[in-house]
């Protein structure tokens, strides 16, 4: 695939949440303000001195990514339709969701969510959209009041991301 010579916005963009059962339960993300952001950090330093003097730098542990997202508030929950909230927790319309941390390594014992990024690249044309694939996220949100009120999901991915 050629590399892409059309610049991308915050239009482009789509996030869905998937579950961990084998036909994913998806929830599209909707009323987003487009400020998803990650980072992908480099494994953990290990810095070697000889009497204070640096001698060489190994690599240490892994580190997870984390990020976050932002979108306006419509409720709280809600036992028939289901929200976000409610999807990151496995609770009310979405209690029978399965986590995606449970199987495979590594195991994350908190609920955690798959999270898939789309940007729009086909009707941009370019071969193909671009993906990122978060995996065993663990999710947390914060609420503030403004105009619109807001949640912020903040999210650690223990899986890692592929990109397609």
């Amino acid at each position: 695939m050629a590399y892409s010579t059309i610049p991308k916005v915050r239009r482009d963009g789509t996030l869905v949440l998937k579950d961990g059962t084998g036909t994913p339960v998806t929830l599209t993300v909707a009323y987003e303000e487009g400020n998803f952001s990650f980072d992908v950090p480099l494994d953990a330093q290990t810095v070697i001195r000889d009497r204070s003097l640096i001698v060489a730098v190994r690599k240490g542990d892994e580190e997870p990514i984390s990020g976050s997202f932002s979108f306006y508030f419509r409720a709280f929950s809600s036992s028939d339709a289901g929200g976000v909230r409610d999807f990151i927790s496995g609770s009310n319309a979405y209690s029978s969701n399965v986590s995606t941390g449970g199987t495979g390594s590594p195991y994350v014992e908190h609920f955690a969510v798959d999270m898939q990024f789309t940007v729009e690249g086909t009707d941009l044309g370019d071969a193909a959209d671009h993906v990122a694939t978060f995996s065993k996220c663990v999710c947390s949100m914060s609420f503030a009041e403004g105009d619109p009120d807001t949640w912020t999901l903040n999210f650690t991915c223990y899986g890692g991301v592929s990109y397609s």
